[in-house]
């Protein structure tokens, strides 16, 4: 198997390109299928087996950059994990000819910047601890999403 063999947009199949990823790792063979499918899944696999991209290929692959809206959100339990997923969603973002925009919303970041940036502009995909992408969706009204109840319209 072979990353051209899965149906992902060709920004996608470039950025793998730019990597120099031709095989998935056997959690990506396990995991990417399912999730292209939309099937839930899990998956457990040791530190630097490819787990990351795993399950970002598939999802940003359903991103549709000429909606203007939210449409992925990732939450992670610490900073530095919040920081190595969009490191790594940032760069197979860089290859789509549409811009797609990305916002991470970690504690320790100027805050009232960040709100004010995204009352401006909805990202597409956010990625961030649960407290801070709690506070801007609930407290805030900074992120908000087309198919939530949220009350911030």
């Amino acid at each position: 198997m072979k990353f051209t063999d899965y149906a992902l947009q060709p920004y996608l199949q470039k950025a793998l390109a730019d990597l120099k990823f031709t095989q998935p790792t056997p959690i990506q063979e396990r995991i990417i299928p399912l999730l292209l499918k939309g099937e839930s899944v899990i998956g457990q696999s040791q530190t630097g087996s490819g787990k990351s991209h795993s399950f970002l290929l598939p999802l940003i692959n359903k991103i549709d950059p000429s909606r203007q809206e939210l449409q992925l959100v990732i939450t992670v339990p610490s900073r530095e994990l919040a920081e190595q997923l969009t490191a790594v969603a940032s760069q197979l973002i860089s290859f789509s000819d549409t811009e797609i925009l990305l916002e991470k919303c970690i504690g320790g970041t100027d805050k009232k910047r960040q709100v004010a940036k995204l009352t401006q502009t909805q990202p597409h995909i956010v990625i961030g601890t649960p407290g801070r992408i709690f506070r801007f969706n609930a407290r805030e009204c900074a992120i908000r999403s087309n198919r939530s109840n949220d009350g911030c319209r």
